[in-house]
């Protein structure tokens, strides 16, 4: 592979959507202010969105009408099935939303399949609510190998505005984790604790406590994942100044 296609696959400006801060400092790219269009390097757009499927088109129009020739769902999903951990990270072929699929860009995802190669390639489905344990999870679990909120509503816009789209997705919560209402709702639009709120969402459920660090640990193997493909992603040109 060329140095051209490296740093631009097949010459597109990428245009990043970033949910969560956590994520976005992972990943290397700027944190916050959210729904800000940030430039990164050989062109690339990048943007914290904010957490769901309205915050996400929002900032994926945000990026297109700054000029990205195609959109990237960035980020973490909820795993579906149990031969997923914490830090593997989903390449899907297909993103399952509102009862439709939308296919991958195959160009988009040869390129970073070359550096990370590991990487599953089974359908995402995308939710405008976040599955929170075994569960509710188990619904779906036929359908697709991980969970997200965001990449869904990304890849339908890209569809309506005729640009390619891809999602890359490192697992943080394994399927027999559950998600405390600490971090379901106590935290702002970015993931980042709304300190009243969540401590009392702890103290009104002192058994969460154990579940929310291990949870902060699933999180911690994620973002190893998220800075190697943060740090490939730089060698290729989409570094982004904070």
């Amino acid at each position: 592979m060329g140095a051209q296609s490296l740093s631009k696959p097949a010459g597109r400006r990428l245009g990043l959507v970033v949910a969560l801060a956590v994520e976005a400092k992972a990943l290397g790219l700027p944190a916050s202010p959210m729904g800000k269009v940030h430039p990164c390097a050989d062109g690339h757009l990048a943007i914290l969105s904010g957490m769901g499927p309205e915050a996400a088109a929002n900032a994926g129009r945000a990026l297109l009408e700054a000029g990205a020739e195609a959109l990237l769902s960035v980020g973490t999903a909820g795993a579906l099935r149990s031969d997923l951990q914490a830090g593997d990270l989903c390449i899907p072929r297909q993103i399952l939303w509102q009862e439709r699929a939308y296919s991958a860009d195959e160009v988009l995802a040869s390129h970073f399949l070359a550096q990370h190669p590991q990487a599953r390639r089974e359908n995402l489905l995308s939710l405008a609510q976040m599955l929170v344990d075994r569960q509710s999870k188990a619904a779906y679990a036929q359908q697709a190998l991980a969970v997200d909120m965001e990449s869904g509503a990304l890849a339908a816009l890209a569809a309506a505005e005729g640009h390619p789209f891809l999602a890359l997705r490192v697992i943080v919560d394994s399927v027999d984790a559950v998600v405390p209402d600490a971090v379901r709702r106590g935290v702002d639009a970015v993931g980042n604790p709304r300190l009243p709120g969540f401590l009392w969402q702890l103290l009104r459920r002192p058994r969460d406590v154990p579940r929310l660090i291990r949870l902060g640990g699933q999180m911690q193997r994620a973002a190893i994942t998220l800075r190697q493909l943060g740090r490939a992603s730089e060698k290729g040109g989409w570094g982004c100044g904070h």
